[in-house]
């Protein structure tokens, strides 16, 4: 196999069960997915756990597997999605920990259970937001990047880091203000 294929070409090989194209492409992009994985989860074990997920999923829906754009732009959204998706996790179990006080005894359940609502709520949105303003709010409130950082990293300007992650803040908050609506 060519070392040279367009990763395009990799995944039709892939879809058709080559091993050896999909550990091309694995060994192609492993490192890269781990460095945007650490990045968020702040744990190595995680990161890989979430690296190696991306790459599990590919291979067992590999058949009915369609990536509507570039293989590296859905490779590196999966990772970032399976990334806060362990970030969630983790939070719901600091959260499962802290609804209780030092004595033993529960927190109000329901404030707990609307704080958990909230921040599935928030996680939604941040899902269903378009990849490079989800990928910028990442980079900003999560990896906490300068805008020059984040510009620089992603061959952007700073006003338009800006202006992506404004247009995030907004969505946000007509999510939760939606959410606080409906619980009225």
């Amino acid at each position: 196999m060519d070392n040279k294929d367009t990763d395009e070409k990799l995944f039709g090989r892939i879809k058709q069960g080559d091993e050896g194209a999909f550990r091309l492409l694995f060994n192609r992009y492993y490192q890269i997915l781990l460095a945007i994985a650490i990045n968020l989860v702040k744990d190595i074990n995680s990161a890989k756990d979430a690296v190696q997920e991306v790459f599990f999923q590919i291979w067992k829906r590999r058949e009915v597997l369609e990536i509507p754009d570039k293989v590296e732009a859905y490779l590196k959204r999966s990772t970032i999605n399976r990334a806060l998706n362990l970030i969630q996790s983790k939070k719901r179990i600091t959260s499962l920990d802290s609804s209780f006080d030092v004595s033993g005894k529960s927190v109000d359940a329901q404030d707990q259970l609307e704080a958990d609502e909230m921040n599935i709520v928030i996680q939604q949105t941040l899902a269903e937001l378009p990849e490079r303003c989800r990928t910028v709010f990442v980079m900003k409130r999560i990896e906490g990047l300068s805008l020059k950082e984040i510009a620089a990293r992603l061959d952007i300007s700073p006003k338009t880091a800006e202006n992506q992650i404004t247009k995030a803040l907004k969505i946000l908050k007509t999510a939760v203000k939606h959410y606080v609506e409906q619980k009225l």
